[in-house]
């Protein structure tokens, strides 16, 4: 009954005893209040470390990037402002630890935070004390933490560690309002569990994936060997050759392992696509679209009708990635936290410009709708496959390919996919020199 009570029966890992000074989580180094001190000056604390825009945007955040926070009333969210405190972690802060009882609910204003998890094919005996378990994910600025604890009214699923500096504002689950699933008082979708359970990778220590392994190890070392070797020896228990380690590496089910591969897989396929997203914008923001001109969009929805259907496929998902919110546009809080999660860091001024671009019929956007999300990216696709395509032919960098080079390279993909043997470049004289960016614009339909 004494070992019982120690162990978690779900994870069938050791309870974390709160008393031990080891497993506590950090007090903050400093705590700021929201609300405002000096009525006559219209000052408060955090004054002095967000400038005016930054809190705008922060506040902007708040009211609509937050999914918990967007369904309130103007008065419930203002009251839960009143009421949070802006806190400061060192590096290296185990804000939350795994196992405890959560009572508090972040979102990061400045900073990076990882998020560890501890499996139950850890060996307690062996594990030092301060391990936290392997890290499943990192969120900086404007990404939040804690909810899964408050929705759930379980211990936490995984410790977060500051691994820099890192300011939060954070939330007491008593402060916010019952109409929020934060507050325990109401029951969160299965697709919203789903995704929160994804976060913080409640799957890796589900004790169901490896039931099997887990008791095949437990009851058959009794019978023969060790809990590594379980079964039978071969060679020893039976007269079977002992088969070459090298022919059987290839059989081991290491599930920890693919679990691990799989996650590194899926954070690397994310960030391929943000990291073409980012590029595509960085070719928007270079263009000069005619605002109100209704050929620039006729131009670009032309574009979106030659995308294959897995394109077409691929730049929705990345839309949805990228539109943290899911209101069906992107902010420039949600683009800028897309550029720096693969590290472009951009400038205000720049985000804005990027944004603008996107849609030609109006000057003065402030955000980016799906139709022109796909105009964008249609463009910036087909851009970089023309000049990739005449770069390759450029040896020298020079900016210009030679029309019989280019005609030769068309022609050779064209006897892919067709009879035809008609030249594509109409001229006779195939040693012209040809600027390729400015035969690429060409080709995408833009005024020369």
């Amino acid at each position: 009954d004494t070992i019982n009570s120690k162990v978690d029966p779900t994870s069938l890992q050791l309870k974390l005893d709160c008393a031990d000074p080891v497993n506590r989580e950090a007090e903050p180094c400093r705590t700021r209040t929201l609300t405002v001190l000096d009525e006559a000056n219209a000052t408060n604390e955090i004054d002095e470390v967000i400038s005016d825009q930054r809190k705008e945007e922060n506040l902007r955040y708040l009211r609509s990037g937050v999914p918990y926070f967007k369904d309130f009333e103007d008065d419930d969210f203002y009251d839960l402002m009143d009421k949070a405190k802006l806190v400061t972690f060192e590096q290296g802060d185990i804000i939350m630890r795994q196992g405890m009882a959560g009572s508090m609910f972040y979102v990061i204003e400045t900073g990076e935070v990882e998020i560890a998890v501890r499996t139950a094919f850890e060996d307690p005996l062996t594990t030092p004390s301060d391990y936290l378990g392997a890290v499943i994910n990192i969120l900086g600025p404007h990404n939040y933490f804690g909810e899964r604890a408050l929705i759930t009214h379980e211990p936490r699923a995984a410790s977060v560690r500051a691994t820099q500096k890192t300011r939060c504002f954070a939330f007491e689950v008593n402060d916010i309002p019952s109409s929020s699933v934060l507050s325990g008082k109401k029951a969160a979708t299965m697709e919203r569990m789903q995704e929160i359970n994804n976060k913080y990778g409640t799957d890796v220590y589900d004790i169901d994936l490896i039931e099997s392994q887990f008791t095949g190890a437990n009851t058959a070392n009794q019978q023969r060997g060790s809990v590594n070797t379980p079964g039978q020896i071969v060679g020893v228990d039976t007269d079977d050759a002992i088969p070459d380690p090298a022919m059987t590496m290839e059989f081991v089910d290491d599930a920890s392992g693919a679990q691990a591969n799989e996650r590194v897989i899926s954070l690397l396929v994310r960030f391929k696509q943000i990291r073409r997203a980012a590029r595509c914008f960085e070719y928007i923001m270079k263009t000069k679209p005619k605002f109100g001109d209704v050929g620039e969009a006729r131009r670009r929805s032309l574009l979106v009708s030659k995308l294959s259907n897995y394109q077409r496929s691929e730049f929705k998902d990345l839309f949805k990635l990228i539109d943290q919110s899911g209101d069906g546009y992107i902010s420039l809080l949600e683009l800028r936290r897309a550029m720096e999660s693969v590290g472009e860091n951009k400038s205000d001024e720049e985000l804005l410009r990027m944004i603008n671009n996107a849609n030609p019929e109006i000057d003065g956007n402030t955000e980016i709708a799906f139709a022109e999300f796909m105009g964008m990216m249609a463009e910036a696709e087909f851009y970089y496959l023309f000049i990739e395509t005449f770069e390759a032919l450029d040896s020298n960098r020079s900016g210009f390919v030679s029309a019989g080079d280019l005609n030769r390279v068309l022609c050779g993909v064209r006897d892919l996919v067709s009879d035809d043997r008609m030249s594509i470049i109409d001229t006779s004289d195939m040693d012209m020199q040809v600027d390729y960016e400015t035969f690429a614009d060409m080709l995408l339909g833009k005024p020369l």
